[in-house]
């Protein structure tokens, strides 16, 4: 199964722009080597107020890896309950972006995100089942 990063509904630009620097930056060709693709919810065709439980399921269906800013532990559908009752050992994460306005003001924070996230991918493997795992 092919891996995709998916935006979250309310970070879309904010993770285009990630995107759009590991693919034209100083990253494109490493990031060309890992085959990992990029789209949204338009793209895929799902309502951007989808369930949490509804779309941690099709993440884990798809190959999507949810890059994420402020889904919670609020109620029992919630992204970290989900995660926590039915994540197995293979289960993909969920990324979460620590500090979205951190991201649109500061370089260097933007840059630890990407080295972040390209770590987390290039060990996909064995980061599989860790849940929730956090940028940077």
């Amino acid at each position: 199964m092919a891996l995709a990063i998916l935006a979250d509904a309310n970070i879309q630009g904010q993770v285009f722009r990630i995107v759009q620097e590991l693919e034209t930056g100083e990253w494109a060709e490493f990031w060309a080597s890992l085959g990992v693709g990029f789209t949204t919810f338009e793209r895929i065709g799902i309502p951007t107020e989808l369930p949490d439980r509804d779309l941690w399921h099709l993440c884990q269906r798809h190959g999507y890896l949810l890059i994420t800013a402020n889904r919670n532990g609020d109620g029992p559908d919630s992204l970290d309950v989900v995660i926590r009752s039915e994540g197995k050992s293979d289960s993909l994460p969920v990324f979460t972006i620590s500090s979205v306005n951190r991201l649109t003001t500061s370089r260097e924070y933007a840059g630890a995100v990407i080295v972040t996230l390209l770590e987390y991918l290039l060990a996909i493997d064995n980061v599989r089942g860790s849940g929730r795992l956090y940028l940077p």
